[in-house]
């Protein structure tokens, strides 16, 4: 039985992240002078469909301009990405309060595993496991992964350009004093062995973590720790928009009673994809055990609320 946290964009939102579908804009505004790019944008739902038909365009294709043309998009992607990662540097922490009691980093601490689905730095410039707190870790790692020798040595600044690549033997990884932190997708600094980006977007985020052996570990781990005998997992911030996530979830509560908490501003109305249908669509996540939900931000509940706070920590009994 394991205490497993999911997090989606909403998550670094409570440091003024952006959330999916915001970065639309944000690339319209990098690739204002190139008006192909910008109205796929324009027409595409979200960003990552419109990378998706770009990356499909080059994949027929593998021509020079297709290739030009996805490289543009990138590079506007993660110049966004930069944008946001710069302005996490900036922050003192990741606290809300000055209260112990109240420290989100201890809170994070209790987890047995964290899985991110994101793919900022928002965790390596300022999560910090405090020794000497009631929990079992004394540090926490992205297993499989290694940062250069200097990185904890490093700025907040210096640590944006560190590259971190997968290590030989990562899946003999154990988790006996590190917090283990899974990044799903991979992150804006992790490259192969080739120097290729470890970077998943798109719509068909499983056929390129596939192509990842580490990424495909990471998957692996994800069900691993879900398919415990009567989990929980408490989902942060993420929009259920992913099958190969949706997928694990779901089969997970049917074979081994997997209960979910979710903290959303929608709270469990987040798994109602068609809130405006005149017949209510069924979502199969709807059938996951429901142990709790709190439509507050943590960024609320991490500042003094005495009401929601210990609601949440329930979580863990």
């Amino acid at each position: 039985m394991s205490r497993v946290a999911l997090l989606g964009a909403g998550f670094s939102r409570n440091w003024d992240g952006w959330l999916a579908n915001e970065l639309k804009g944000k690339l319209c505004a990098r690739l204002h002078g190139d008006a192909e790019l910008g109205t796929l944008l324009t027409q595409s739902d979200n960003f990552e469909e419109a990378l998706s038909r770009v990356q499909g365009e080059f994949k027929t294709q593998q021509s020079a301009v297709s290739r030009a043309k996805l490289d543009r998009l990138q590079k506007a992607i993660l110049d966004v990405f930069g944008h946001m990662n710069r302005a996490f540097a900036k922050m003192p922490s990741m606290e809300f309060s000055s209260e112990v009691q109240f420290s989100i980093q201890s809170f994070l601490s209790e987890f047995d595993a964290i899985f991110s689905l994101n793919q900022d730095l928002l965790l390596e410039l300022h999560y910090n496991i405090v020794v000497g707190r009631p929990h079992r870790w004394n540090a926490y790692s992205f297993p499989g992964m290694v940062p250069p020798l200097t990185f904890d040595a490093m700025s907040k600044t210096e640590k944006l350009d560190a590259e971190w690549k997968p290590s030989a033997h990562f899946t003999d990884y154990r988790p006996y004093t590190a917090q283990p932190v899974y990044k799903l997708h991979g992150s804006v600094n992790w490259r192969d062995n080739a120097g290729g980006d470890l970077l998943v977007m798109g719509a068909n985020k499983q056929a390129l973590i596939r192509e990842s052996e580490i990424l495909r570990w990471y998957s692996d781990q994800f069900r691993r720790y879900l398919s415990e005998t009567d989990s929980r997992l408490m989902v942060i911030g993420y929009g259920f928009n992913d099958d190969h996530i949706n997928n694990v979830i779901y089969d997970a509560s049917q074979s081994a009673r997997l209960g979910m908490y979710i903290v959303d501003p929608l709270g469990r109305e987040v798994l109602n994809k068609h809130p405006k249908a005149t017949i209510r669509v069924p979502n199969r996540l709807e059938q996951v055990m429901n142990i709790g939900e709190t439509t507050r931000s943590l960024r609320t509940i991490f500042s003094g609320d005495q009401v929601e706070h210990p609601e949440l920590l329930r979580f863990f009994d």
